[in-house]
């Protein structure tokens, strides 16, 4: 498509409506608005987001993104200006979301409540949850009810990466209802999204519960907000099936791979889940690889060297054990594996060494 200024993009939709075989009506039909919305958008007036965002999707899917980032450029209204900066935020259009809190100043003579908000959040992308975080948080207050629930899952964010997990759910109930609430359909979309990220998670890795955490996967999949919320998804559908099924798990990571492709700035996640395809070849006795002999303990698993130099390595060690326990029919390792993956409240894995252990003869219901 190439480069769309902002006053392009309804002339591009109207050419790829002209393309079309439909009518005019029949696509607003199918988007799910009035034709007369349609017309009004088309001729240079503002509708809705979610509307706008509909129509792009439906037209020119492929190049959502970057229509969508022209047309939060040129210049959205007041009604709209939560979604826009919610949507780029997700879409990590991070530059975007600066130029709009900028515009906004700029035209009000000083930060409203959402720049103060996306601002923060820009702030904190890293670091959610620290002291900082949490205390810089404090000082937001609501002005409605579309700011309250973005505050609360702000909150619900910094109880979870400080592993308060049972906090978490508690709240996401309380946000779940009051995104039940809220009018704008994109906004409930997009603050479902981001409360599933969390729950998929919980639900996988604290809870082990296993096909809650698939459900949550396949319905962020399915709302398909962004990249970054599909790769969430896409992996932990990947690690529910490390035990169950090597072919859906190294699928799914497959997947994940792919995506990641894309983003030459996330090497590290790159690697690290190309480390997890050596871990889960090693589990079900597969030969490594090449391509996942990426990282030392990777390279030592494929050439089936001894790991006790990893007993020490606060990432490796619980597999090391939970490895050679497997290997050596070793309860003891197998149990230090158990107890160094129910330490970080990894539940999920914890089960991996305990599947061996059972197969040693250990009761786990006395």
């Amino acid at each position: 498509m190439g480069t769309i200024t902002a006053r392009d993009i309804r002339v591009h939709l109207k050419e790829m409506i002209k393309s079309s075989d439909e009518k005019q009506n029949l696509i607003a039909a199918k988007i799910g608005i009035s034709e007369g919305y349609l017309s009004k958008f088309l001729s240079g007036k503002e509708i809705n987001f979610w509307m706008v965002r509909e129509i792009v999707r439906y037209l020119d899917p492929e190049n959502e993104t970057e229509l969508m980032k022209r047309h939060c450029l040129s210049g959205v209204k007041k009604k709209n200006y939560a979604s826009a900066l919610e949507y780029c935020y997700a879409k990590r259009l991070f530059s975007v979301v600066e130029s709009l809190i900028k515009n906004q100043i700029s035209r009000d003579g000083k930060a409203d409540l959402w720049s103060k908000i996306y601002r923060f959040i820009l702030n904190f992308r890293l670091s959610d949850g620290n002291i900082e975080y949490i205390e810089s948080l404090k000082e937001l207050k609501s002005n409605s009810d579309e700011t309250k629930v973005l505050l609360y899952i702000l909150e619900m964010y910094g109880n979870f990466y400080n592993g308060r997990f049972e906090i978490t759910l508690y709240q996401i109930e309380t946000i779940k209802i009051l995104i039940s609430e809220l009018g704008d359909p994109f906004l409930k979309l997009a603050y479902s999204a981001r409360v599933e990220e969390v729950l998929v998670n919980i639900y996988l890795k604290q809870k082990n519960n296993v096909n809650k955490a698939r459900e949550v996967a396949h319905s962020l999949l399915e709302k398909n907000l962004s990249v970054n919320l599909n790769m969430t998804a896409l992996y932990i559908l990947a690690l529910s099936y490390v035990y169950e099924s090597y072919s859906a798990s190294y699928h799914y990571y497959m997947e994940v791979i792919k995506l990641l492709g894309k983003f030459p700035d996330r090497e590290d996640e790159l690697i690290q889940n190309k480390e997890e395809i050596a871990i889960l070849q090693c589990y079900w006795d597969k030969e490594i690889s090449e391509d996942f002999r990426v990282t030392k303990f990777a390279k030592a698993l494929a050439e089936k060297k001894a790991l006790n130099k990893f007993y020490k390595h606060d990432t490796y060690k619980k597999y090391a054990l939970l490895f050679d326990g497997k290997e050596e029919a070793s309860s003891e390792k197998l149990l230090l594996s158990l107890y160094f993956f129910s330490q970080q409240q990894d539940q999920f894995r914890a089960t991996l060494p305990k599947i061996h252990l059972i197969k040693l003869g250990f009761n786990f219901n006395i």
